[in-house]
C-alpha cells in the first residue's frame, strides 16, 4: 500500500474504460450537457435574476407612474448607505426611490426578453452593489444575485432571447 500513487477520480476512471471521453464518465457528462444546454441554463440565469427585482419594483407602485407612500417612506427614513464613516441617508430620496423602482421594473423586463442583456445585467450588477451597501446583512442573497449579472453579462442572453433574434436576422427573414 506504501507504493501506491494516488491518483485522481477522473484519471482513475479514464485508465479503467480506456482513456479519454469514451468512458463512463463521458457519456454521462454528454448525457448532463444534453439536459441542460447553454440556451436554457441562460435563460434560466436570466429569470432567476429579473424576478426578485421585478418583485421589489412591483411593490413600489400605486398605480402608473404613481409611487406609494411605503417606498418613499424607506428611502426617506429607513434606507441608509453604510460607507466608511457612515451611515449616510440616501440623496433626494424621493427622485432616488422613483429612479430604483422604474429601474428595478424595467431592467428585469428587459432581462426576461433578452434585450440589451448584457448591458441590463451590469445596471442590475451596479443595484444590488447599492443595495449590498444598504442592507449589510443581505450579503449571501446579494453574492448569489452578483453572480447571476456577472454569469449573463460573460454568456450573453443565449439563443432564446430578442439579442439573439436580433442578432441573427431572424426579424429581417420573416419580412
Amino acid at each position: 500500500m506504501e507504493d501506491e500513487k494516488v491518483i485522481s477520480v477522473r484519471k482513475f476512471f479514464d485508465r479503467r474504460e480506456g482513456g479519454g471521453r469514451g468512458g463512463w464518465l463521458g457519456r454521462i457528462d454528454g448525457l448532463v450537457a444534453t439536459v441542460a444546454p447553454a440556451s436554457l441554463t441562460q435563460l434560466a440565469l436570466r429569470l432567476g435574476l429579473a424576478v426578485p427585482f421585478w418583485r421589489s419594483g412591483m411593490s413600489k407602485w400605486d398605480g402608473f407612474l404613481q409611487l406609494n407612500d411605503v417606498a418613499v417612506l424607506l428611502f426617506t427614513s429607513e434606507f441608509q448607505l453604510y460607507l466608511p464613516g457612515g451611515p449616510y441617508p440616501f440623496p433626494a430620496p424621493a427622485v432616488t426611490a422613483f429612479v430604483v423602482a422604474c429601474a428595478e421594473v424595467l431592467l428585469s423586463a428587459l432581462l426576461v426578453l433578452g434585450l440589451a442583456t448584457r448591458l441590463v445585467a451590469f445596471g442590475l450588477l451596479v443595484m444590488t452593489i447599492a443595495i449590498q451597501l444598504t442592507v449589510p446583512d443581505g450579503w449571501p442573497l446579494h453574492l448569489t444575485w452578483a453572480a447571476m449579472a456577472l454569469g449573463v453579462m460573460t454568456w450573453g442572453a443565449g439563443r432564446l432571447s430578442a439579442d439573439w433574434w436580433l442578432a441573427t436576422g431572424a426579424g429581417r427573414r420573416q419580412m
